[in-house]
């Protein structure tokens, strides 16, 4: 349970707010690299509570502007995409990469106004096939955050990404908690072996967790560096222990667990668009070698638990990944499917996900809630965020989280004898580079 101040802290992220003013400070993912052009049709987008416009200059170098141009609050939607900017096609006032008005050419040759006059802009820069922006105060952005997946060859990666219609933090809260897989994502009946296989390939590790038959997982949640360790601790029919190890990575960053065997590795970032929509991209790699053709069916082909099929597309920002499957037809809900098969029928892993992170409705009423021991991860990282953002609002302190290298992590499964030390065991699947060490705090 959570005081309405603090909910309000946690979850508005809009211009002004403490939790907004913590997420100017990390870099932001915005689009995939593929989806401008140089000199090419422009992108509207939303972040923290603004509309904005991505396009790609034609000397190839990626912009983020404010959408509504300073002299009449006409779109740049509509606007036409320069050698290093953007130009109004109203009046035509033209902006560089920076926002500042570079040409003025309804105004008098001789007037001064141009140097007055500077749009909102952010700076951009791009890795792993992602165009990050950083939309914070000062002027030289700390340096990208070393995620794995950003530094492998493009092959050893796929990405996906919708917009859910919700609270950021609601969605991102689905991603730390690791005991509803035993449920949501559950079919009906655990002994149904094939059911579980195909839970297996589909989403690494899910049917082996379903298969352990604990669905009661005992947490150890452990501050970071860069975030939480969450251990999810099951006991096996051996009565071995089977620890799923998820990640949280600030500020808003989750790693679900992997498969004991595979080194296949995914995350989730939960960008927010404004208070009550968020864009939930969805990483998946291998840091050795390509993807294969069967790893990527799960996100690519049918009703696999990761395919996402979009309604039809709009300009509207990130009008291009809102899914067709959405509260106006249940999610598309397979009552027979429910009834026989699955604790769900809602086909697709993060279909069911998304359906039921959008009924807690658009801000959720933690006022309200009753919290157990499951939901400790949730407590931490909510405790860990709130008190990131009062501290930079009230005191200026630098936001955690800041050392690039320190993002060079992974999720892990492990399993060990019980009363064994579980984070040892599963360092050496954690960490990336050989050598390297976990800054717990």
């Amino acid at each position: 349970m959570l005081s309405p101040e603090d909910n309000e802290l946690l979850t508005r992220v809009g211009p002004g707010t403490a939790m907004g003013a913590l997420m100017r400070r990390y870099w932001i993912p915005v689009l995939q690299s593929a989806e401008l052009e140089a000199g090419g049709r422009v992108k509207r987008v939303k972040l923290l509570g603004e509309r904005l416009i991505a396009y790609r200059a034609k000397n190839g170098t990626p912009g983020l502007i404010e959408e509504f141009c300073p002299h009449r609050r006409a779109s740049l939607y509509f606007g036409r995409v320069e050698e290093a900017g953007m130009r109004c096609v109203y009046h035509g006032w033209a902006f560089a990469l920076d926002g500042q008005c570079v040409d003025m050419p309804s105004e008098p040759v001789e007037s001064a106004f141009a140097s007055k006059i500077r749009a909102a802009a952010y700076p951009c820069a791009e890795r792993g096939g992602v165009i990050w922006t950083y939309m914070g105060p000062v002027s030289t952005p700390p340096a990208l955050p070393e995620l794995e997946w950003t530094l492998l060859p493009a092959p050893n990666v796929y990405a996906s990404k919708r917009v859910q219609e919700c609270n950021w933090f609601q969605a991102m809260e689905g991603g730390i908690d690791s005991s509803h897989i035993g449920f949501l994502h559950a079919p009906l009946h655990p002994d149904d072996a094939d059911t579980v296989a195909e839970l297996d390939r589909a989403s690494f590790g899910v049917g082996a967790a379903v298969q352990a038959g604990d669905r009661a997982p005992r947490f150890d949640v452990i501050d970071t560096d860069y975030g939480v360790l969450i251990g999810a601790r099951r006991t096996r029919g051996d009565g071995q222990h089977y620890w799923r190890v998820s990640q949280y990575l600030l500020p808003f960053y989750t790693m679900p667990p992997t498969d004991l065997e595979a080194k296949i590795v995914q995350s989730h970032i939960w960008v927010p668009m404004d208070d009550t929509n968020v864009v939930n991209w969805m990483v998946t790699w291998h840091p050795d070698r390509a993807l294969t053709r069967e790893e990527l069916i799960p996100h690519v082909e049918g009703k696999g638990s990761h395919v996402i099929e979009y309604a039809p597309p709009t300009a509207e920002p990130y009008g291009d990944i809102r899914t067709a499957a959405n509260r106006s037809n249940d999610y598309e809900m397979d009552w027979e499917l429910h009834r026989t098969k699955m604790f769900c029928g809602i086909p697709g892993f993060g279909v069911q996900d998304q359906a039921i992170q959008e009924s807690q409705g658009p801000i959720v009423d933690r006022t309200s809630e009753h919290l157990g021991t499951s939901d400790s991860a949730i407590i931490k990282v909510r405790r860990r965020l709130i008190n990131a953002a009062r501290a930079l609002r009230e005191q200026g302190t630098p936001p955690p989280g800041q050392d690039p290298g320190s993002f060079l992590v992974r999720s892990a499964s492990v399993v060990v004898a019980p009363g064994a030390d579980w984070v040892p065991a599963a360092t050496p699947r954690i960490v990336v580079r050989p050598g390297q060490s976990l800054q717990l705090v």
